[in-house]
């Protein structure tokens, strides 16, 4: 099993942290491997302190891995919640089940048997892409309580797609491929920095950097054929069973506010939304920042009081 834990990878996005945004991390996860249908695993874990309260299974984006998570991971597993963040197939040190191919079908699907073999209470929070992708793993899992989201993009939706790509000529090339000659378009591999603007993943330059030239992300390689199967995963039921909580950053260059919120006023559920005091994709600025940890540990405590208290959350749009 290959870890982060002496990977330069990892040591230079502590610095970064550190050094450009002022957060200091001081834990360094157990990192562990699990079989789920098929793929290797590779997985931070980040044990609660003190009393459990129950877990958070933390989900990365297009354009990232689970040890990215680690800003936060470690300050909500402070707060009581056992954190795990796998690197999701296809992407991180996770080693892809012999056959795969890159569907992005096994993304929800392997979240959510990570979700129900938990004996805790379990939320799940995705960033970016993996907003969606948690409210699909949500709706397949019997153990998952509460969704986070920082964003909700729908990639079925043809705009959005096309605005989600480095380019727009690029998004519209690539659906024309994927209609016309899905057999060809399936068989690319592309850098993951030609075909995603990791740029605008944060508006700090040395984190710009990070993820334009890092091994695995910038430079790691990805199947076309799994942005295919993602614009083509269609979301029929937009109904979900537990509470969801948008906390979208207010300055996200790469999918503004409006993208998120076009998707959570189709999700039928208990849910709140709340924008972010300034804060880029990935929100590592201080206001933003601070306002996301507030809003994650407020929505968790809830949750956890809806253990005990069922129905608690039920009926009200906190929006």
């Amino acid at each position: 099993m290959k870890h982060f834990r002496h990977a330069p990878s990892w040591t230079i996005y502590r610095e970064i942290l550190a050094e450009e945004f002022g957060i200091v991390l001081t834990t360094e996860p157990e990192e562990i491997q699990l079989v789920i249908r098929g793929h290797k695993v590779r997985m931070d874990h980040w044990p609660a302190s003190g009393v459990t309260k129950g877990t958070l299974l933390l989900v990365h984006g297009g354009g990232g891995n689970g040890r990215i998570l680690a800003p936060l991971a470690e300050p909500l597993s402070q707060r009581g919640w056992k954190v795990l963040a796998p690197d999701l197939p296809g992407y991180g040190l996770t080693q892809p089940a012999t056959g795969y191919r890159g569907e992005y079908s096994e993304w929800p699907a392997v979240l959510s048997d990570i979700a129900d073999a938990e004996r805790a209470p379990t939320v799940i929070m995705g960033l970016s892409m993996g907003g969606l992708t948690a409210f699909l793993a949500a709706q397949a899992s019997q153990n998952i309580r509460g969704v986070i989201a920082t964003t909700l993009l729908d990639l079925s939706d043809r705009s959005t797609f096309i605005r989600a790509a480095r380019w727009r000529w690029l998004g519209q090339l690539s659906l024309f491929s994927m209609a016309a000659i899905p057999w060809l378009f399936d068989r690319m591999v592309l850098p993951l920095s030609l075909v995603t603007p990791l740029a605008a993943m944060s508006s700090n330059t040395r984190m710009q950097a990070y993820f334009q030239n890092d091994p695995h992300i910038g430079k790691s390689w990805k199947p076309a054929r799994f942005f295919r199967t993602l614009h083509q995963h269609r979301i029929k039921d937009w109904t979900l069973n537990c509470p969801l909580l948008l906390v979208h950053p207010g300055q996200d260059v790469w999918t503004p506010t409006e993208l998120s919120l076009a998707v959570f006023d189709k999700i039928q559920t208990n849910k709140r939304f709340v924008q972010l005091r300034a804060g880029s994709h990935l929100p590592m600025e201080a206001s933003a920042y601070g306002d996301l940890i507030a809003e994650c540990e407020k929505f968790l405590n809830e949750i956890a009081r809806t253990v005990f208290s069922p129905g608690a959350l039920v009926g009200e749009d906190r929006r």
